[in-house]
């Protein structure tokens, strides 16, 4: 008969003739124990590991482990484990995902997944899953494969299966296990949107059996394997009781699949084909075999892997990995103590944000409503966590206690970070830095601008220490958007760059480096879809069509929506600079100043071309009416074609146009800095990913055609020429 010894190797851990009690190391990263009672305690990676995901080779070695175990004896029991604190597992390796190309090797890869998994359920004696830090996708799949789950309350610990995310679905037996473990209804909201649970909230929904302080780990998981043990049970008793019974395992289950379905069907969730295979495959939980259940979720796994919309979020999620790394620089610091100028909607957004992420910041504005508003608006953010219990009330005092207000900057000697969100006047900038040095902020603070866009160049010409001055630019609401734009001026150095990236990066957002210039990458790009937007208007298309049409493309909010969003008198201030940086390309459309002159700015006024909240239509609609009127000309309404290519086509052109000016460094910063920051269809991968596909010939061709008809702001670029030919 074999033993645990017959598969180990060499380890520091111990060797293969060592005492049974002593830890052995599975080729391929695996460590178990057993002690003097017969129970394992297996690791799924050594010590060194940070970071433990599913490679072949650490699926290779599991499945040794747990071969050598089921024919052990003398083991009783089994505690699977992290390689140590804050981690579990992460999931699949990327990479495996981006590299399979073929339904069949995607299938073959579920398959050996649910076998290797399903030899925990397979033992005859009980395993339990000790759960802390990351436990997402195939990580939860083998802990939904143990016969009960207890993990940590620390502050790092995630449950999920966010396989959806990147167009898949949890092939490894996720939707079945689960499915059957909560019931329909609770697994298809977790399951669809890939939503993540934090430890308590995975208690409360039955994810996992219990909830323990992080110390007490692994002492609570063997408490509950000696409860099995005792009792001579495999797993606890469990069944669906009440509505989870009642909608899964009769024919009420049609009630939660319709639902489910509706959502499915709206919105951006249109155009994700996984959610839908997911579905079915939940449902398959109910309505099939356990056999033919684990087959279809294989199966369903091989179609959804080799989609372009998988490649595409692959692709991305690589993107936002990379953007991750821009705070390591060596000199980049940690940013503890914050100074924020300007109570306006942005400046009492960030600061906000920065007391939510755990740094102390001083928040200063000479209007004392404008502070008041801040805390309230803080205040209402933190009540709607509290009342989904994503937040405890201490903390929430703790995360206001950390917010202070006032009209003056007070002592500045421990602030390392001082950021102004004022008015766009270049000169109020650079006087507000200038005081801040000549009022003592360390020569090692970092000096920021939430500018959109004037040149943080020139502000920092103001400062004796020009170095330290860097742009961090957040879009509006900076609690929701994922974007910022970190800008390097023509002085600034790599520590203060790196600085800026790291505090984005704690503060949950993807930085992306741009150099400074007018509009930087976001607004540059977004200038000639908007005013292309305001032309269409003004030659006849209606607000809802252009909006549709860029809707079905799979933008998250159309451009007229967008506009009164932004506000129009943001749009003409915006247009002016584009238009003094590039005077042939971009005259803004007389639209703008024309809702500006009539008050009708969008939602900040109650209405632009749309009504209050976005409903009905807006003040702004006379206003066009009027200019449609002055123009002489019967209107037009353009087909959806028509409106696609004169409003994305451009937008390629002028993502390329900013590599090709050096704003950003490679086509990567492009997908990422578009997708993040006007929403570009994540599932195509970002804006470089789509422009391969539709073939940069075509849109070559495309705006050719569209120059012979309108103009000059149609021109194509040398660079997007060049590569159309290569």
């Amino acid at each position: 008969m074999s033993t645990i010894e017959d598969t180990v190797v060499d380890s520091p851990g111990g060797s293969k003739d060592g005492p049974p009690n002593q830890p052995k190391q599975v080729a391929g990263g695996v460590i178990y124990a057993v002690d003097k009672d017969g129970v394992v305690l297996l690791r799924l990676g050594t010590s060194e590991e940070n970071l433990v995901t599913w490679t072949q080779a650490r699926l290779q070695s599991l499945d040794a482990a747990l071969a050598a175990l089921a024919a052990d004896t003398a083991v009783r029991g089994v505690i699977v484990t992290g390689p140590g604190p804050g981690m579990f597992c992460a999931g699949a390796d990327i990479n495996l995902i981006a590299d399979i190309t073929a339904v069949a090797d995607g299938e073959a890869a579920a398959r050996t997944g649910q076998a290797i998994f399903a030899r925990c359920r397979q033992l005859r004696v009980p395993v339990v899953a000790a759960i802390e830090g990351p436990c997402l996708g195939g990580g939860l799949e083998l802990a939904l494969f143990c016969d009960l789950r207890v993990a940590s309350d620390h502050a790092g610990t995630q449950i999920g299966l966010p396989e959806t995310k990147l167009g898949i679905v949890p092939g490894f037996g996720g939707t079945q296990n689960l499915s059957r473990l909560l019931g329909l209804p609770k697994a298809l909201d977790l399951i669809l949107n890939g939503k993540l649970l934090r430890g308590k909230q995975a208690k409360k929904l039955g994810v996992v059996d219990r909830l323990v302080p992080a110390a007490k780990l692994l002492e609570a998981a063997r408490q509950e394997l000696d409860k099995l043990m005792q009792q001579h049970r495999k797993a606890p008793r469990r069944r669906l009781r009440g509505l989870a019974f009642w909608l899964s395992r009769t024919p009420l289950r049609a009630l939660a699949i319709r639902a489910a379905e509706k959502a499915l069907q709206q919105g951006q969730a249109r155009f994700y084909p996984a959610p839908k295979a997911a579905l079915q495959c939940c449902i398959g939980a109910f309505t099939k075999s356990a056999e033919a259940g684990f087959a279809a979720d294989a199966r369903a796994l091989g179609e959804m892997i080799v989609t372009p919309q998988s490649k595409g979020l692959t692709h991305l999620f690589f993107l936002t990995e990379r953007s991750k790394r821009l705070g390591k620089h060596e000199g980049a610091r940690d940013s503890k103590q914050a100074l924020v100028v300007g109570g306006g909607v942005m400046g009492a957004g960030i600061a906000s944000l920065f007391a939510e992420k755990r740094l102390r910041v001083r928040l200063c504005d000479l209007d004392l409503q404008a502070l008041a508003r801040a805390k309230a608006r803080l205040q209402k953010d933190l009540d709607k966590k509290l009342r989904r219990r994503h937040l405890e009330a201490h903390e929430a005092q703790a995360v206001q206690d950390r917010l202070a207000i006032g009209t003056d900057w007070g002592q500045l000697g421990q602030t390392d970070l001082w950021l102004e969100a004022v008015v766009e006047d270049l000169g109020v900038k650079r006087m507000l830095m200038a005081e801040a040095v000549s009022r003592g902020l360390p020569p090692s603070a970092v000096l920021a601008t939430n500018t959109s866009s004037l040149s943080v160049t020139k502000m920092a010409e103001a400062v004796p220490q020009p170095e330290r001055v860097v742009g961090i630019h957040f879009f509006n609401p900076p609690e929701k958007m994922p974007l910022v734009e970190v800008i390097r001026g023509k002085l600034t150095n790599d520590a203060a760059v790196a600085t800026a990236c790291r505090l984005a990066i704690k503060l949950g957002k993807f930085p992306v480096v741009v150099s400074d210039a007018p509009g930087f990458l976001v607004n540059r790009c977004l200038a000639p879809y908007v005013n292309e937007a305001a032309r269409l208007l003004l030659e006849g298309t209606a607000p809802e069509a252009i909006d549709a049409a860029m809707l079905d493309f799979g933008m998250p909010m159309g451009p007229c929506r967008l506009l009164d969003e932004i506000g129009f008198d943001v749009a003409t201030k915006v247009s002016a600079v584009m238009h003094e940086a590039f005077p042939q390309r971009m005259v803004p459309c007389e639209l703008f100043a024309a809702m500006s002159a009539a008050k009708a700015l969008g939602q900040k006024t109650g209405g632009g071309l749309y009504g209050k909240d976005g409903k009905g239509d807006g003040p702004g609609r006379k206003v066009l009416a009027e200019l449609r009127s002055k123009r002489g000309t019967p209107g037009r309404e353009a087909g959806r074609s028509e409106i696609l290519h004169r409003l994305i086509y451009p937008l390629v052109d002028e993502a390329y146009r900013c590599l090709d000016d050096g704003i950003v460094q490679g086509e990567q910063d492009l997908d990422l800095g578009l997708v993040m920051g006007i929403g570009f269809p994540p599932f195509t991968g970002g804006i470089t990913q789509y422009a391969k596909r539709e073939g940069l010939t075509q849109i070559v061709a495309g705006l050719d055609e569209l120059a012979r008809a309108h103009g000059v702001r149609f021109a194509v670029s040398d660079g997007l020429r060049k590569r159309a030919v290569v």
